[in-house]
């Protein structure tokens, strides 16, 4: 999944969640949209917040993992240099 669809789908979820609720107490139309409003703009930045998190996350691992094939690719070089000398 694209991150930048993280944040979206978080707060889509939850006003879907939110609506169900709201028809099921059976509220009025005005504090509805106000809860729904409300939900939406919290959920959102939790989903801006988890993408960030998901964003440093793999920003990590991956470098993480480019420094250690770079160094295995380092290693065998070394090891080929040396192969090449006892001949």
């Amino acid at each position: 999944m694209n991150e930048r669809y993280i944040a979206p789908a978080v707060m889509l979820i939850a006003g879907v969640v939110m609506s169900v609720l709201n028809i099921l107490n059976h509220e009025t139309l005005l504090t509805s949209l106000e809860r729904l409003l409300f939900v939406l703009i919290v959920f959102y930045i939790i989903g801006k917040i988890a993408t960030a998190i998901i964003r440093k996350f793999t920003k990590t691992v991956i470098s993480d993992e480019i420094i250690e094939n770079n160094k295995s690719e380092e290693m065998d070089e070394i090891k080929k240099e040396a192969n090449f000398e006892e001949e």
